[in-house]
């Protein structure tokens, strides 16, 4: 059983806050650049970025390369830049509409000019010469670089197995409990550890369906998002062996062995994204609908083929993990033939008896495959951070804001001993949100965001969870501090994550240990919702202690 991991909070409980029209005016953005999620800063020594007359962003050469990490040279007699990264060397002429990668002449319709002393150049064709992926941000002007793109899939995969690799565990049986979301957010994480590190866990699923937290029994289901919830206040994973599945009964004292710092949401119904994933990183965590029948599954299921191709109006209601495709798996094989080949090939926790061995094919054209597909992309060890301050317990329930895609959000903790910030935490509500994280160092009151210092700022492309470590770790000598973060996300008029209470939901507990839970507009005046809403932003801290 599934319960709707976004759409029902956001467009149902969703929180409206009216700003005052004092800060509507909004003067256009200068153009930013981001490498590899971080912001690259400019300032006047270095040069400011621009779009020229040909509509073509231009940014300072030396320092956007250097940055990359290329060699950055002059040849005066030539008239051009000479830029080294590893294998590629990149020739860039002043005042010509062309760029040359190795001696290749590669054509550009703008060109790098000599401004004020300083280089600038066309980005998306030099960085591209390099083989990166340049995207262009155009509601917030902001160039997006990414050093380690690589095409998704290349043509001659066609097909790819997880099993063929080794990189899944076993296939389990969920019994009739409604638990199948806790086997595909454990499956999904087992396949990670084995493809990313080789190390084999057999997780309980008992702790978790037991042990979430929710105003849910185990029979009544759950969802990706509440699986995270779990994940990311390092209530878990656990071993099997230390909490059995099936007896009902949870082992609040089993040890929690990894610690899941990042996990995302794939953009729905991107083929090619959900393959690079499962090929690179492991099993990813999806839904389904499934027409479960005593004698024959349901009308959509082919018991012969072991194939499913569901086209109702039904709710997704199941859960499974993404270990492969097939882009040749024969539509006739479906019972609803769908308008072309091509499958997911899914592991189930329904047991060996069920399909081959008890795996699945999913139709690319089923109704849900790939619309929701959550990956554990950071999974750690245990001993990564000494504590985690957090109050954000069932983690992100709904999404708030003031009507416009930027907010200010913050948590105060008190540490009790000399110690070392060294991570924070968040959700993103959306796809390309940019971040900022201030810090306020000891906080009294609300007077004290006056003095927050700006730490860091970064970009993330998918709406998930994400940990942020900091470069340089602030130390905290037993002090009661401020952590912040401006987010902006784009397209999202309600950008801030947070766990409200309601009585009629599913969440009947939140925790107001701190009573210092803040949201701001400007980051100016700031609003205390554990008083006012009974409810936290999702926002950690993570520290060790300094000896």
């Amino acid at each position: 059983m599934k319960k709707n991991i976004k759409l029902l909070f956001v467009y149902i409980f969703t929180i409206i806050f009216i700003v005052p029209t004092s800060i509507c005016a909004i003067d256009e953005p200068q153009v930013s650049v981001i490498l590899d999620n971080e912001f690259i800063v400019y300032d006047e020594y270095y040069g400011i970025p621009y779009i020229n007359d040909d509509n073509r962003t231009m940014v300072p050469l030396r320092l956007t390369l250097e940055t990359f990490g290329a060699k950055v040279e002059w040849d005066g007699e030539l008239n051009l830049a000479v830029l080294t990264y590893e294998d590629t060397v990149v020739k860039v002429p002043i005042g010509e509409k062309f760029i040359y990668k190795n001696g290749e002449k590669i054509e550009n319709d703008t060109y790098a000019v000599n401004k004020n002393s300083r280089i600038f150049l066309p980005i998306r064709v030099v960085m591209e010469a390099f083989d990166c992926e340049v995207l262009w941000d155009g509601a917030n002007r902001i160039v997006i670089i990414n050093s380690d793109y690589s095409p998704y899939i290349d043509k001659e995969d066609a097909r790819f197995d997880l099993r063929e690799e080794g990189n899944v565990t076993s296939v389990k049986d969920q019994k009739g409990i409604g638990a199948c979301w806790a086997f595909a957010a454990l499956g999904a994480i087992e396949s990670t550890l084995l493809k990313q590190t080789g190390e084999m866990y057999d997780f309980s699923e008992d702790n978790i369906s037991l042990g979430h937290g929710y105003n849910l029994t185990q029979n009544d289901g759950g969802y990706a998002m509440l699986a995270l919830a779990y994940f990311a206040r390092w209530s878990g994973p656990v071993l099997e062996e230390e909490d059995v599945y099936g007896d009902g009964i949870i082992n609040e004292n089993a040890k929690t062995i990894k610690h899941v710092q990042e996990a995302y949401y794939l953009p729905p119904d991107d083929l090619q994204a959900i393959k690079h994933t499962v090929k690179n990183y492991g099993g990813v965590h999806s839904s389904i609908y499934w027409e479960s029948e005593k004698d024959d599954y349901g009308k959509y299921y082919n018991r012969n083929t072991y194939s499913l191709n569901y086209n109702g109006d039904d709710r997704f209601n199941h859960d499974v993990v993404i270990v492969g495709w097939d882009d040749n798996y024969p539509k006739e094989n479906f019972v609803i033939e769908p308008e072309d080949d091509g499958a997911f090939i899914c592991k189930n926790s329904y047991g060996t008896d069920f399909g081959e061995e008890g795996y699945l094919y999913v139709s690319y054209y089923d109704k849900y495959i790939g619309k929701y597909n959550m990956v554990y992309s950071r999974i750690e060890n245990d001993d990564n951070y000494d504590r985690i301050y957090q109050s954000d317990w069932l983690g992100s329930v709904r999404d708030i804001g003031f009507n416009i895609d930027t907010g200010y959000f913050s948590n105060v903790f008190q540490t009790s001993d000399k110690e070392e910030l060294r991570a924070v935490s968040f959700y993103t509500t959306g796809m390309n949100s940019k971040y900022e994280i201030y810090v306020v160092e000891d906080f009294n009151d609300k007077s004290d965001f006056s003095n927050m210092k700006f730490i860091e700022s970064g970009f993330r492309e998918y709406e998930g969870y994400y940990t942020i470590n900091l470069k340089e770790p602030i130390i905290l000598d037993n002090s009661k501090f401020a952590v912040i973060v401006k987010i902006t996300t784009p397209g999202r008029k309600y950008p801030i994550a947070v766990e409200l209470y309601n009585d009629s939901s599913t969440v009947n507990r939140t925790d107001s240990a701190n009573n210092e839970s803040y949201i701001s507009y400007d980051g100016e005046i700031w609003q205390n919702i554990q008083s006012t809403m009974n409810g936290n932003v999702c926002l950690k801290a993570f520290t060790d202690v300094v000896e």
